[in-house]
């Protein structure tokens, strides 16, 4: 008994393979159809990878982050206001963020500050293999924009603990993942609020007396 095998539609064409010949022929098209349909998935399966990543890398910063913050306002409290004092604790909340910061969503500062131009002029002093000044200002500014600073005080005793609490705004770069994961901003970009604390104890004096002979005054 003769067995038919079912024919393609379109007559095959003989010869070396060519464009025309890939569009025209149908064979194995039922297993490119399985990869076509896997390939979206897998996507952003890799993206999700990545983006997740880049949040434990930022996770990372926070931590450091916050530990500045509580570090500053434990040794400023006793020298100078509370208001300065807090002023010096989310400045360094923010340069601590800002190697961990976007440098690709940040934009360019409109005017960069005396803080901007002394923290590039570290950044060159300090760094074997310099990135540009461009991409140093785009981490500046978006730190300084997203790195948002919490600190309850002042402290009540010279050996009060201070807790520091820092978030920062991760960007997502990928909007699909900014969708399931994040929030979406007034700016229509996805966000995803990264929080740490950190308490250390307070670095003030007993009493207002002098200690040992060393005085404990106002800085500033």
């Amino acid at each position: 008994m003769e067995r038919h095998h079912p024919k393609s539609r379109l007559p095959h064409l003989p010869g070396p393979p060519t464009l025309r010949r890939l569009l025209v022929e149908e064979d194995g098209a039922a297993y490119t159809l399985s990869y076509v349909m896997v390939i979206p998935m897998y996507a952003i399966l890799m993206c999700l990878m990545i983006e997740t990543v880049l949040m434990l890398t930022a996770k990372l910063g926070t931590v450091y982050s916050a530990f500045a913050a509580a570090r500053t306002a434990s040794v400023w409290s006793s020298a100078t206001t509370w208001e300065k004092t807090m002023q010096k604790a989310k400045s360094a909340a923010m340069k601590t963020m800002v190697p961990f910061a976007s440098g690709t969503q940040g934009g360019l500062l409109q005017a960069a500050s005396v803080d901007a131009i002394a923290y590039a002029g570290a950044y060159h002093a300090y760094a074997k293999r310099p990135i540009s000044d461009k991409y140093l200002m785009s981490k500046y500014g978006y730190a300084k924009k997203h790195v948002k600073v919490e600190i309850a005080g002042p402290p009540t005793s010279w050996d009060a603990d201070i807790t520091a609490k820092v978030t920062y705004d991760f960007p997502f770069n990928v909007p699909g993942i900014g969708r399931l994961l994040g929030r979406r901003g007034f700016d229509g970009r996805y966000y995803f609020s990264i929080t740490t604390e950190a308490t250390v104890p307070n670095e003030g004096p007993q009493d207002n007396r002098k200690t040992i002979g060393i005085g404990y005054g106002t800085l500033e």
